[in-house]
């Protein structure tokens, strides 16, 4: 092999593994969420409804992100409490911050904690001030 199939054969190995650490970072579960995980986001909600996977959606007004609490009605959220407790009050979310090729702006989306005024409505973060939800 020429030393010029000894560079290509570099380049294309480099390219492929820094392919594979996006892929790995972008499609990591969720774990074990610690609070430096999330970042805090406040708005007024619009929508609330349900998506596959038992998912909970709420859409927040002026904002284009989704926001999901995974399995969420797996956790004895009932979606029409939720819908009558929320919709267009302002709330807290507290979404899980990480970079991906997808989330630019490391805003996830995935909720880990959801609030209204000082009342937790949902909590799945460890080591945190107000207990966790329990599935």
């Amino acid at each position: 092999m020429g030393k010029t199939g000894k560079i290509y054969l570099s380049i294309v190995f480099t390219i492929f593994v820094a392919f594979m650490v996006v892929v790995i970072q972008t499609f990591r579960p969720v774990r074990n969420v610690q609070p430096d995980d999330v970042m805090k986001i406040s708005g007024v909600v619009t929508e609330v409804k349900e998506s596959s996977g038992f998912d909970i959606v709420i859409t927040l007004k002026g904002d284009t992100h989704y926001y999901y609490i995974n399995r969420g009605l797996k956790y004895n959220l009932n979606l029409e409490q939720l819908r009558s407790d929320i919709f267009n009050k302002s709330v807290t979310l507290y979404a899980i911050k990480r970079w991906t090729i997808f989330t630019r702006d490391k805003n996830m989306g995935h909720i880990s904690k959801l609030m209204i005024d000082d009342q937790v409505i949902f909590n799945e973060i460890e080591n945190d001030e107000h207990q966790k939800t329990i599935q």
